[in-house]
């Protein structure tokens, strides 16, 4: 039986790729439901009925053996905006074309280096969903409580950066060496389900007033919360070492369990993350 559902899930996937892609490569990949649950795919570019009709097929016998097929786009999953470019009366002057695709970009990925749950210093291409997002009254939002403003610290010396982050179900974080970006945001009663990260960079020997941006690889002290700290949103890192002497910048950097940046449902509103400038080893300068 486990033979025959990998035979008819082969042929499945080899009558898809056959179909001939558009200028974006999957122009022309459509998916309907079969009569069991499973889809067929029509080629609007001319694929013979025979592929089809195997295809749809396949899908059916593996519908039937396996109860569902993991690998088939189920048209209640099609979301038909995907396959729009955004030009329409509400577009703004300047407003970019979005890229299309009328199956999800399921193959999106295709000839390019995998992320499969590693970090590729390199670059790579993610497949995976986005997930589950929260409503607009659980958005996430984050302030730092310490340092404060401004604050000098000596140098050396170890201190403590304490958040409050507000609709984050903390605590959750997976094995970012093979889990990484491997699985979708979730939500626990609305909220998303996470961690939030502390990264302190140098951004001056002098001031708090720099004009380049400091250089996203390097940092002076990076650190996971990855527990739930008092349950109601206050989280703390402890900089156990301290910092040498200089301006620093802060940052929260919150994420959902397989450490991607938390998706938000609504394009105009306030930062999920904040940041946060203060001084060491300067006994009160400026």
């Amino acid at each position: 039986m486990k033979f025959t559902t990998i035979l008819h899930l082969t042929v499945l996937i080899t009558a898809v790729s056959a179909i001939p892609n558009g200028n974006n490569g999957f122009r022309n990949n459509r998916f309907k439901n079969g009569q069991n649950g499973g889809n067929a795919s029509a080629n609007k570019g001319g694929a013979s009925t025979s592929a089809s009709a195997s295809a749809s097929a396949s899908t059916a016998a593996a519908t039937s053996a396996a109860g569902s097929s993991a690998l088939t786009l189920l048209q209640a999953n099609v979301q038909s905006a995907s396959d729009a470019t955004g030009q329409s009366g509400t577009a703004e002057a300047g407003q970019s074309n979005s890229a299309t695709d009328p199956a999800n970009f399921i193959n999106f990925c295709t000839g390019k280096t995998l992320t499969n749950g590693a970090q590729v210093t390199g670059g790579s291409c993610n497949g995976i969903v986005m997930g589950d997002i929260p409503s607009q009254n659980n958005m996430i939002s984050s302030i730092i409580t310490s340092p404060t403003p401004g604050q000098n610290i000596a140098a050396n010396t170890p201190f403590t950066v304490s958040v409050k982050v507000t609709n984050l179900v903390a605590g959750s974080f997976t094995n970012p060496a093979n889990t990484y970006y491997a699985a979708p945001q979730a939500l626990s009663g609305g909220k998303i389900v996470g961690h939030t990260h502390v990264t302190i960079q140098k951004i001056s020997d002098t001031n708090f007033n720099p004009t380049t941006p400091p250089d996203a690889t390097t940092f002076a002290f990076f650190k996971g919360i990855n527990d739930a700290g008092d349950g109601k949103g206050d989280l703390q890192a402890q900089v156990t070492q301290g910092l040498p002497a200089g301006f620093y910048r802060v940052c929260t950097m919150t994420s959902a369990s397989n450490h991607q940046p938390v998706l938000m449902p609504v394009a105009q509103r306030g930062a999920q993350d904040d940041c946060q400038k203060f001084s060491v080893g300067q006994g009160g300068k400026k």
